[in-house]
């Protein structure tokens, strides 16, 4: 019984071993891999070249064929490939086609570092839209891929540039009004002026670039001009609620000068005043929070509430003043009054001395 179970015991392990062997015998690694133009996006003719050196292994066990297939979809492709071993070449070839395969004989040099240089140069077709293949390459054992890499390109033409140029121009045109409409409200403008300024300057870039190259500077653009309209909308929120905070601020001044100056606050008019300024405050810090929480949209609105409400107060607090007058104030006039008391009582007293001194000087 202990030996069957040894036997089995050696046989799973032996299994396991060839799985490993089999799964670890092939793959590459791509050790420098280089596509120019640089960038994400090609134009129709462009010429373009690509160079990778990669590390790889093959199936050591017998009877196996390792290949490797590079396929691309660049016009009139031109491949050459080298294979170092310990950093000295020792299989040069040149290939063409879309779909060129080097060969177990090609590839395997038994031990030692192995790498290989592959090359291509070709042309982005005319009629290419949208992506193109640059390059692709599968690394197969027995005809199954066991191990794949590829890069493709998004290809744009002058009347899709064109068209993105043409809109990001108007979206731009349509930016400033907007921040010449705010600065003149009062809004601090500069932060999206700067990213407005950045992006005016990659649009005449791209005006003046190949397609590919004018998509390059129209994303900038388009960035610079996302950037600028948030900063906008930020800083036109602020200043509404800047304008809340500010005509609370004034209604506090009315409110002291009625409760403290003039002795009011248990008037009902004071007391309904107070009343609104409590509900503009509540509205204020409505407004706050969502400025925070960067909703614009709804700080604005709340900025809207606590400021119609301030102002519904102070109109309220304005023409209560007026009803009253300046009246007596002890608090704020002491001194004045106190002065002018003093200059009445003399006044009076020099009448009162003078006409007893007439009145003897006719008795005498």
């Amino acid at each position: 019984m202990k030996a069957k179970i040894s036997r089995w015991i050696v046989l799973l392990l032996a299994l396991v071993c060839v799985v490993q062997a089999a799964s670890a015998a092939a793959g590459f690694d791509i050790k420098t891999e280089t596509v120019n133009p640089a960038g994400t996006t090609l134009e129709p003719g462009q010429q373009v070249t690509a160079r990778y050196v990669l590390t790889y292994e093959m199936d050591d066990r017998s009877q196996t064929d390792d290949t490797f297939e590079f396929s691309t979809g660049l016009q009139d492709p031109s491949w050459d490939f080298k294979v170092y071993r310990d950093g000295v070449a020792i299989y040069t070839t040149k290939k063409t086609g879309y779909y060129p395969v080097l060969t177990e004989f090609e590839l395997d040099y038994g031990d030692g570092k192995i790498e290989l240089d592959a090359q291509l140069r070709g042309t982005v077709p005319a009629s290419t839209a949208g992506k193109v293949l640059v390059t692709k390459i599968d690394h197969l054992v027995e005809k199954d891929v066991r191990d794949t890499h590829s890069v493709s390109r998004d290809v744009v033409t002058s009347a899709q540039v064109e068209g993105s140029l043409s809109a990001q121009q108007q979206r731009l045109k349509d930016l400033k009004a907007d921040m010449d409409e705010k600065a003149a409200q009062g809004v601090d403008v500069s932060a999206a002026q700067t990213e407005y300024n950045a992006a005016s300057q990659a649009l005449t870039s791209a005006a003046a670039a190949g397609p590919a190259q004018a998509a390059g500077y129209v994303t900038t653009a388009k960035t610079n001009i996302d950037e600028a309209v948030a900063l906008l909308d930020r800083a036109w929120t602020e200043k509404e609620v800047s304008n809340a905070g500010a005509a609370i601020e004034t209604l506090d001044g009315m409110i002291t000068y009625f409760v403290e100056d003039r002795s009011m606050g248990g008037d009902a008019q004071v007391v309904a005043i107070i009343t609104k300024r409590e509900s503009a405050v509540q509205f204020y810090t409505q407004a706050q929070d969502n400025l925070n929480a960067e909703n614009y949209p709804l700080a604005r609105s709340k900025a809207a509430d606590g400021l119609s409400k301030a102002n519904e107060a102070l109109t309220d607090a304005n023409a209560l003043k007026e009803r009253i007058g300046e009246g007596f104030s002890l608090d704020g006039n002491l001194l004045l009054y106190v002065g002018a008391g003093i200059v009445l009582v003399l006044v009076i007293v020099g009448v009162v001395l003078y006409r007893k001194k007439t009145g003897w000087d006719e008795l005498g």
